[in-house]
């Protein structure tokens, strides 16, 4: 079932994130910027972390039997839907008995190390993951289908909801192998992985090292 957490912790680094489409887009993500060892698990949503991060400290494997950490770092990464979205995460962190990291983007200095990263990203524009899916792939030629279609849709009485998975949408509509979701779209090397736009989150990544 998707979005279970693990029945045992076998990396010792920790990536957290919401759902089971965020962790194909960091496998690719991990695969291409050659990034090893680290597990991710799925909470199932950014309004899930509260009670599945306490669950996730529980799964065999992330302490050793005498109470030590096996984990060394734990990063958790979710998208923005309020301003004060980083220091909800660090409170709910801290209730979970780990040492919160001081700012976005960096780890801490407990056992494990904790980091937490908010998407899109600071200086991009938008609340989510789709936004800097679509912030790598801004000048690609397909934009300008994607852009078109984006202004009939909000025209219409009854548009998209979220405007952002609209389009990222239809700019996989318009790729040679459709796929419906983004991580697919990142398993199929649609997104620009070489973008500026990914510099702080391969950043972030690569602590994990």
């Amino acid at each position: 079932m998707a979005n279970r957490r693990p029945t045992t912790i076998t990396a010792p680094n920790v990536l957290a994130v919401e759902g089971e489409d965020d962790k194909s887009f960091f496998e690719a993500l991990l695969r291409y910027i050659a990034v090893r060892q680290v597990q991710i698990v799925p909470v199932g949503g950014k309004d899930r972390f509260k009670e599945r991060l306490p669950a996730l400290l529980n799964t065999p494997g992330f302490y050793r039997p005498d109470g030590s950490s096996f984990v060394k770092r734990l990063a958790i990464v979710r998208d923005k839907d309020q301003d004060s979205v980083f220091q909800s995460m660090v409170n709910i962190v801290g209730r979970a008995g780990l040492t919160p990291p001081a700012r976005e983007g960096a780890f801490s200095q407990g056992s494990p190390q904790v980091g937490i990263l908010i998407m899109p990203g600071q200086g991009i524009e938008g609340t989510m993951l789709e936004d800097l899916c679509l912030e790598t792939v801004k000048t690609c030629a397909a934009m300008d289908c994607v852009n078109k279609f984006a202004e009939c849709a909000t025209a219409l009485p009854n548009g998209p909801k979220n405007a952002s998975k609209a389009k990222c949408q239809a700019f996989l509509a318009a790729q040679p192998d459709i796929v419906n979701s983004v991580g697919l779209g990142a398993q199929k090397g649609y997104w620009d992985l070489d973008s500026p736009a990914l510099g702080a989150l391969k950043q972030f990544i690569h602590q994990l090292k």
